[in-house]
Parts: structure tokens; sequence; C-alpha cells
């Protein structure tokens, strides 16, 4: 069904989402590997070093792999109060519950694109010791990791809903 969160349309994207925070981890400790070097052993750091491990590989590795995360069911989860609800019960809930989630998730992810498209027409720029560096395409990790976390929230609302329907009263 094309409505599964376990379908290869949602994992996919989702699993190279995740792959490309895998990578953005190494890349930064490369980079920053290679900047204690230049710096100790040869007296001569990578110019903006802290910039671009600030404002793009720890972005990276911080929002690409939350759909990842998401369906893995990494986030945080407290059932204490609905751990006794009956099974189709805890099925509606948790379609509520997405359903809200999804909703914050997708108007974060276009209030982001709109930052994001500003930053790209101000062209911003940060300061480092010596030069500037652009950092205006950073700014658009934010709505597509998000956006794609709102498309799995979207699959996995409708998952649930559907077992809702079709969960026997316990």
């Amino acid at each position: 069904m094309l409505l599964n969160p376990n379908s290869k349309y949602i994992q996919g994207p989702t699993n190279a989402l995740a792959l490309v925070g895998g990578v953005a981890i190494i890349l930064l400790m490369l980079h920053v590997v290679a900047d204690v070097m230049g710096r100790e052993l040869f007296r001569f750091p990578l110019e903006g070093t802290l910039e671009i491990v600030s404002f793009y590989y720890m972005v990276a590795v911080t929002f690409f792999p939350l759909a990842y995360v998401c369906h893995n069911e990494g986030h945080i989860s407290v059932e204490l109060f609905t751990k006794n609800l009956p099974r189709r019960g805890n099925h509606r809930l948790e379609a509520i519950l997405l359903l809200i989630s999804f909703i914050f998730t997708l108007w974060f992810a276009t209030e982001t694109w709109s930052r994001a498209l500003e930053s790209y027409a101000e062209g911003e720029m940060w300061e480092t010791a010596d030069d500037m560096i652009s950092v205006w395409p950073s700014r658009f990790i934010l709505p597509i990791a998000t956006l794609m976390m709102a498309i799995y929230l979207f699959f996995r609302m409708f998952h649930e809903a559907r077992l809702s329907m079709s969960t026997k009263t316990d």
C-alpha cells in the first residue's frame, strides 16, 4: 500500500537523509582533525572551521536524520497513561498525536523554507577570522529535513488510523 510508513517510497528518502547526516558527522570529524593538525603541527589552521562546523555539519547531523529517528521510534515516548488503553484506543490516540505533530512539523518546514529563501536572496554570509563564508545554503537543511519528517508523519498517521479501525476492541 502506498501510505504504508514502511514502503520504499518513504524509506528510501528517509534512509538517504540519514546517510547524509552520517556522512556529515564523518566530514565534521575529519575537518576538525585537519584543522587541529594544521594549527598544531604546521601553524596553519584551516580557515572558517568553526563556522563550517556550526552552520553546515552540526545542522546536517542534527536535522537530516529526523525522519529516520521517527521511523525507528527513537524519540522519547512516555506511556504512563496510555499503556492500559485498549489497542484500538491507543491507535486512535497515536493517529491524533501524529496529526498534531504533522501539522506542527509542516508549519515549521514552511517557516524555515521562507527564512531560507530570505537568506538566499540576501546572500547571507558570516565573517570568519580572515574572510567571509556563505551560510545561506545551510539554511535549506531545516526545511528539507523537517518536510521529510512531516511526510513520514503523514504516512504513519494514516497507518495508525487504519489500525484503529481494523483492531478488535480488547
